[in-house]
């Protein structure tokens, strides 16, 4: 069988290419977080990272088809890895849009995939394109990643930094980056979703104005439970509980562990008089033990509650010394 693989064509054990595949899968995902940290400093460096690993992809899925006996003639293998590789590319950016685990699928990851599957393609093929090709052929397939990183990297360099000032709770300067995002023509459901979680939480902004960026973040991912979260509880800031408050219920159910939804909808069912509720979805984000201000706001809305009792049961007292108090 090996007598039918042209000389110096790369030979790699059939394992490793399903163990790379893997890797590609899983390694992002498990290192979303502290890669995210790397991306929000250096947006479209992912760009350049998904070129390199598809060129090395189909070199190895290529080496690997090497072993087979079916297809006998190299360019029909060349050709299978190719498809492979191409299909391993689009199910890598379905997954991201599917599980939601901070990851973001690109059509600029798409471009940066496929020029590295075509750059291997030449790059196996050298010997018999030539330098004299093979050099200008990859300069060219170079070009569509420069631009898609430097697309990314415009788009997203306002943004990103607004979410590093965020994590640093200068919420002042992050909220001044997004406009700069917003102002710049960078539209996404996420960027909508931060200025208004932003204003309406920790910038003190009036809620109907806030109200807008919200809905635009809804409008584009409705499904998003965040989006939903902040939605909802920019309705209940605006005096529309009635509307917000199916927001929030359905955020609670795609996302329970939602740091921040115990605390809204506990004070969404207070507004509508539905007190039980309202005081175990409040003791619920108590017991989070989070020590943060959403703790404290939903201790100070249960302590309101208590009050709210006390006083309650000192009227039905004196309702009651009252009535017993003989009349002259």
């Amino acid at each position: 069988m090996n007598s039918m693989v042209p000389r110096g064509t790369l030979q790699i054990a059939w394992w490793v290419a399903p163990v790379f595949v893997a890797a590609l899968f899983v390694l992002p995902n498990l290192l979303a977080n502290p890669l995210a940290a790397l991306w929000l400093r250096l947006p479209g460096l992912d760009k350049l990272v998904h070129f390199i690993a598809f060129v090395v992809l189909l070199l190895i899925i290529n080496g690997a088809v090497c072993h087979a006996s079916w297809p006998r003639e190299e360019r029909n293998r060349l050709a299978l890895a190719t498809g492979l590789t191409l299909a391993v590319a689009v199910l890598d950016e379905v997954q991201q849009a599917v599980l939601r685990i901070g990851r973001t699928a690109e059509s600029g990851d798409l471009v940066a995939d496929t020029a590295g599957i075509l750059v291997g393609v030449v790059v196996v093929r050298s010997r018999q394109l030539g330098i004299k090709w093979a050099v200008p052929l990859i300069l060219l397939l170079l070009v569509p990643v420069a631009v898609v990183t430097a697309k990314t990297h415009q788009d997203l360099k306002h943004y990103n930094l607004g979410m590093v000032y965020e994590r640093e709770h200068d919420y002042q300067r992050a909220r001044e980056e997004y406009q700069l995002a917003l102002d710049s023509g960078f539209e996404s459901a996420q960027l909508y979703n931060a200025i208004a979680w932003l204003d309406i939480e920790f910038l003190g902004a009036d809620p109907i104005l806030v109200e807008p960026y919200a809905a635009r973040a809804y409008a584009l991912d409705p499904r998003n439970p965040d989006i939903l979260d902040t939605y909802g509880w920019v309705l209940v800031q605006a005096g529309r509980v009635q509307e917000g408050l199916p927001l929030l219920e359905k955020a609670k159910a795609l996302k329970p562990t939602i740091y921040c939804i115990d605390l809204h909808l506990g004070v969404a069912y207070a507004k509508v008089g539905k007190n039980q509720l309202a005081e175990q979805y409040l003791r619920s984000q108590i017991a989070l033990g989070t020590g943060d201000r959403f703790e404290e706001a939903a201790r100070r809305a249960l302590q309101a509650f208590e009050t709210e009792d006390q006083e309650k049961k000192l009227f039905r007292q004196d309702k009651r010394r009252i009535s017993a108090e003989p009349t002259s």
